[in-house]
């Protein structure tokens, strides 16, 4: 009898650690990639855009490291101005950032906006490693294709895309990097919406790529950290310890009466400001 028992608890330990280790975000990646991404597939979306501050947009089509083709839009300026790289975040696709792509345009910048693999006009289905490789994707293809200089790009990371934009300027040189509503690091957000993670280890979550404090605690190029202080998706105080963490050079801008999908039209002025700003010294650099 008691051998029985003996025999049991090991079944039922085992079982147990199966399901534990089964149901982990590393292992069971693709059952949380659907939790995670909400893609818009074209026609889906406002794609009826004839221009945006008069300059009128150019579709971009590169494909990613498994071969799906990815499109962007690309909003030149003439002259010397720097261009912002946007990597979106997980809802929607490239055409509701219309008004993030305005405020940019409107502070100086050329624009590149793009949909990840699943979003869009964008082929294939989005995942956490697939975004990273698309976001270098597109990096790729604004040096490569746009002859924009490594030093004139700056990377936008809006919420999720916030990891792309840290892993680009992770693995390449760049003039700057916005980080707007972004994470800490992903484990962080993903115990936050789903507190049962918790109980896992650092190890049984995705690489350290998804890690934006990883990224910032060494030498990195300069850091611009937007955020809004009624944010309930990513509280800012996601950007408040990836500050406390980074190296110089790092500026936060905290607005006031911003959540996280307003971000860019309420408080619209300061962050304007913060982007000229930004910009100018972007440009001085560059010009060195």
């Amino acid at each position: 009898m008691r051998v029985m028992r003996g025999r049991r608890m090991i079944e039922t330990i085992a079982w147990l650690l199966f399901f534990y280790i089964l149901f982990s975000p590393r292992v069971a990646l693709p059952f949380y990639n659907a939790m995670i991404f909400y893609p818009d597939k074209y026609p889906g979306g406002q794609y009826n855009v004839h221009d945006i501050e008069g300059i009128k947009p150019e579709d971009a089509y590169f494909s990613s490291a498994n071969g799906k083709r990815l499109h962007g839009w690309l909003f030149r300026r003439k002259g010397g101005s720097p261009t912002v790289l946007i990597s979106h975040g997980n809802a929607g696709n490239l055409s509701d950032r219309v008004g993030l792509c305005q405020l940019m345009l409107k502070s100086g910048a050329s624009v590149m906006v793009y949909d990840y693999q699943g979003y869009g006009r964008s082929e294939g289905s989005p995942s956490l490693q697939g975004i990273l490789d698309d976001g270098l994707a597109a990096y790729k293809y604004l040096i490569e294709q746009a002859h924009v200089p490594a030093s004139q790009i700056v990377l936008l990371g809006e919420s999720l895309g916030s990891v792309v934009a840290a892993h680009v300027a992770d693995t390449n040189p760049c003039g700057g990097v916005i980080m707007q509503s972004g994470l800490a690091a992903f484990k962080r957000i993903a115990v936050e919406a789903l507190p049962f993670l918790a109980v896992y280890p650092s190890w049984l979550f995705p690489g350290p790529e998804l890690d934006n404090k990883i990224v910032f605690e060494k030498r990195h190029p300069p850091l611009l950290l937007v955020h809004g202080m009624r944010d309930d998706i990513v509280p800012i105080s996601h950007s408040e310890e990836l500050y406390s963490r980074a190296l110089e050079p790092k500026t936060f801008v905290r607005l006031p009466d911003a959540g996280h999908n307003d971000i860019y039209s309420v408080n619209a002025a300061a962050y304007e400001d913060a982007l000229k700003k930004f910009f100018a010294e972007s440009r001085e650099r560059s010009a060195i």
